[in-house]
């Protein structure tokens, strides 16, 4: 069975189509505006590598696990995923033996994507106390990463 349209109906939607246009243009921008802005996936810190040598640009290219008493510098790379701009991160040192946070240092990441982050230990002024650190890393959007070493 089919239904027949009056002519007045189609008469009608044309008069009215311009006024629903612009009230499906006002939903719509209602809905874009009290919608919550997607979220940005947090940064990962994917590695970190510690050695008592650096390339000239103080990246480290193989991990050492152990140090001694006498080194210098302990340097440091972290390789950071999925950054964006305005990020900062907080490098911690922890003496394990003691649960002493011994250094803490907080910089603003610079670049987004893909960052490699380079920093340095100096030797305390009586050398490397012997025992077990715990090295952390952490984003301020939550990416963080512990590595362990020991100073013999």
């Amino acid at each position: 069975m089919r239904q027949e349209i009056r002519p007045g109906a189609i008469r009608e939607c044309r008069r009215r189509a311009p006024l629903l246009m612009a009230g499906l243009a006002v939903i719509f921008m209602v809905t874009m505006a009290v919608a919550p802005a997607p979220l940005q996936a947090a940064s990962q810190v994917a590695e970190i590598m510690l050695s008592d040598h650096a390339d000239a640009n103080g990246v480290v290219e193989k991990h050492q696990g152990t140090f001694p008493r006498s080194v210098g510098e302990i340097h440091g790379t972290a390789l950071i995923a999925g950054v964006g701009t305005g990020k900062e991160i907080t490098t911690q040192l922890f003496y394990v033996k003691q649960n002493l946070e011994v250094l803490s240092v907080t910089k603003d990441l610079t670049g987004s994507g893909e960052v490699t982050f380079t920093f340095a230990f100096p030797k305390p002024s009586n050398g490397w106390p012997p025992g077990d650190y715990r090295l952390t890393i952490s984003t301020s959007d939550g990416g963080t990463k512990t590595v362990t070493f020991k100073v013999k």
